[in-house]
């Protein structure tokens, strides 16, 4: 045998002891008795044993009760049971209870006994020897699961940065194709999204309703350049139907994206009126998606001082005063009022504002500098949104972009982290 085997016998009778030690005399074993249950159990407290043998006649506790108690305290040990014949009853109903791995007779034939016993120590062994494999292959599929689990971090981060730069290539799309639209744009979405924070939604329902914001206008791709490029206002009934219909076309667009469903619904509805007379359902009051309450007012807010609506652009303050006469029509009062207290707040902040940023040309930028405003090309289309943290790839990307189109370029910085430069 490899290792050493330690064996417990317990027996009430010392020439019983004799015997059973004499039967594993030799190398290979480490043989300890004990003249009682209790006796045996203290010898648990303080040992391990890899086999353990108890006769069954033993007085105050006898050896399947002793047994029974054993395996708290060493539930890896292998048990034999020695028995007389008219002990059968109890042996049966100990190894019913599942206390003991076998049963021998008495008399015994050593011969028989020894072989019992090695093949109880092989069982214990393949056990542990199965038990440590498992353990093994355990630690090694958690070593695997915990490898794969970053790569997959790493997967949803790229996915999401892919995501969210698509989004934003399907708004510049958008931004290209309608007359001088960027701005307006950019409004929409962070006004919706101001909206959004006040009312104190959902992380995941406040993206949802920025990238309604971005995309609200993807329909008016389909449209006619006689309807882009008019003012709203200057539309016949039949006209104005059409063009309304770029929510529902735009919805559509986004179907087959399952990412999108929702902000496909507030794009859908941006045009319902909150009176229940608008398109494409006439959904009335709190039945209109939130979002789509929200749409609603910042995108007419913003067409308006635009001259979007009416040939002539409005003042914000004639802008508000416009869509308040339609409050509980075309617009949710609450949010209406909500949206006024915003409109003021961003015009305050607006006049007091002091521009801590200073414009550097394209050939003096560096890595890790903070851009602090939207960088647009001639043609409104983003390049660079405002908050952005340059690297060595993006002022390649703009080197390129200036060399192949000629176009000048240059980026207004926070000169917070010029200072730190």
């Amino acid at each position: 045998m490899e290792q050493i085997a330690n064996i417990l016998f317990v027996d009430d009778e010392p020439q019983m002891l004799s015997a059973l030690t004499r039967v594993f005399r030799g190398k290979g074993y480490n043989v300890i008795t004990a003249n009682s249950g209790q006796e045996g159990l203290s010898l648990l407290e303080v040992h391990q044993f890899d086999v353990i043998i108890s006769d069954m006649r033993m007085p105050e506790m006898d050896g399947a009760s002793f047994l029974a108690a054993s395996c708290e305290r060493s539930p890896s040990s292998r048990r034999i049971l020695l028995t007389g014949y008219s002990d059968q009853e109890s042996t049966i109903r100990a190894i019913n209870d599942g206390h003991i791995h076998r049963f021998l007779t008495k008399p015994w034939d050593n011969q028989e006994l020894r072989a019992k016993v090695e093949e109880e120590i092989s069982h214990k062994q393949l056990i542990q020897d199965g038990d440590q494999d498992l353990k093994d292959q355990i630690e090694s599929a958690n070593r695997e699961l915990s490898q794969v689990s970053g790569f997959v971090d790493m997967a949803k981060e790229e996915l999401l940065e892919q995501f969210n730069t698509t989004i934003k290539v399907i708004g510049n799309l958008i931004n290209m194709r309608m007359p001088q639209t960027s701005t307006m744009s950019w409004n929409v979405e962070s006004h919706s999204v101001a909206l959004a924070k006040l009312l104190k939604l959902d992380s995941k329902t406040i993206t949802e309703i920025s990238q309604a914001g971005r995309l609200y206008q993807l329909g008016k791709l389909i449209l006619k350049d006689s309807l882009v490029n008019s003012c709203i206002d200057n539309l016949d009934p039949k006209q104005l139907k059409e063009y309304n219909g770029h929510s529902i076309m735009g919805a559509d667009l986004l179907t087959p994206l399952n990412s999108l469903d929702y902000t496909a619904k507030l794009i859908r509805y941006q045009n319902e009126n909150y009176d229940g007379t608008g398109q494409p359902h006439k959904l009335q009051g709190n039945k209109i998606p939130l979002g789509s309450r929200i749409l609603r007012l910042t995108i007419d807010y913003q067409q308006l001082i635009h001259g979007f609506h009416f040939k002539d652009p409005l003042s914000s303050q004639d802008a508000l005063s416009y869509i308040e006469n339609y409050s509980g029509k075309k617009y949710d009062p609450v949010l209406l009022g909500l949206y006024k207290k915003l409109i003021v707040q961003l015009s305050m902040a607006q006049e007091s504002q002091q521009f801590n940023d200073t414009l550097i040309p394209l050939k003096s930028l560096q890595p890790h500098q903070v851009v602090s405003r939207d960088l647009l090309n001639p043609d409104g289309m983003l390049l660079i949104s405002k908050g952005t943290e340059l690297n060595i790839s993006m002022i390649e990307k703009l080197k390129n972009y200036a060399n192949r189109d000629g176009h000048e370029i240059n980026v207004f910085i926070n000169i917070t982290e010029l200072d730190t430069k």
